[in-house]
Formats: structure tokens, sequence, C-alpha cells
């Protein structure tokens, strides 16, 4: 049986649910649901985020602009019935995933350190909310790259770097 997402909707058995780049006031960036679902069931998930990151304590689950590299092992970590949810911060940047069955903290938090070292090979100029819109495109291209409906693809830095090329040859 899949896990439950939304209010009476099913997913496929183990994906990642959500991605999910907010600013540190809680402005999303960027935002990927790999399932279809109502803008109430989005805010309610963003609500349950946000929750859980605050329950943590503040700053338990943010790193250092220099530490990005080890994001991964800083990951708050929270369920909700089946899905598991991962957050973590690099300097005004936070960064969510959602994921079900074998998509779990390890997977998740894998991908949150993919999407982080994404964007500081994007931006090099800090984990900003406005040096996150000026390359928006480009860290759109990285997430997709990162998952693909639901499925993750690439994880390091330099295939993603790589494939996105590649598109932008195209």
């Amino acid at each position: 049986s899949g896990a439950r997402w939304g209010a009476g909707e099913m997913v496929l058995a183990g994906r990642v649910l959500c991605v999910m780049m907010a600013s540190a006031s809680g402005h999303v960036i960027l935002e990927r649901f790999y399932d279809p679902i109502s803008e109430p069931d989005q805010m309610r998930w963003r609500d349950r985020l946000h929750r859980a990151e605050a329950s943590s304590g503040a700053g338990a689950s943010t790193v250092a602009e220099s530490d990005c590299d080890k994001l991964a092992t800083r990951c708050g970590v929270a369920r909700h019935g089946d899905e598991n949810m991962v957050w973590c911060g690099v300097g005004d940047l936070r960064f969510y995933a959602v994921g079900s069955e074998e998509y779990d903290e390890y997977t998740l938090a894998e991908v949150l350190q993919a999407l982080a070292s994404s964007v500081k090979g994007i931006v090099k100029k800090g984990f900003t909310e406005a040096h996150a819109f000026e390359h928006y495109g480009m860290i759109c291209l990285a997430l997709d790259e990162i998952v693909s409906d639901g499925v993750v693809e690439a994880t390091t830095w330099d295939t993603i770097r790589r494939a996105i090329k590649l598109k932008m040859a195209d």
C-alpha cells in the first residue's frame, strides 16, 4: 500500500514527495510536489515542516556556509504518519524534503545535501534569498537533476553540473 500524502490521495510506493527551499523568514523560494495535491494540502505540509523545524530548537539544524558539505549530518528529522520529513538551514536559506517508505531520513538528507551543494556551486556569493532568486532558473535545473518525478537521480554537484551543461547546450 502507498503512503498517505493528502486528504484521501495515495502515492506510489516510496518516493520523494516534496522538496522546498525557503528563506529564514519563511518565504518559499522553490517548491516541488511530486504528486498532485491540493493547495490546502500543500499549505498544511508547509506548516508541518515549519512546526517540526521550530520544535527542534533554534539553529539546531543549521550549518555555516563553510560547512555546507556537512549538511547531511546536521539535518533535523521528524515523521508524520508514513512520511519522513528532513530539514536543514545554510546561511539565510532553509531546505526541506518529505519522502515515503525507502526514502527515509538518510536519503532525504542526501537530497538536501545535493541541493545545498548545487546552490553553493551556482550562486557562489552566499546563501541569501536575493542570491537564490537571482539564480532561480539554474537552481530549478539542478533540482530537476536531483529528483525527477519523485525519484532521486543525481546527488553530486559534479554530476548535476554536467547534466545542466548538457541541457543548456541543446
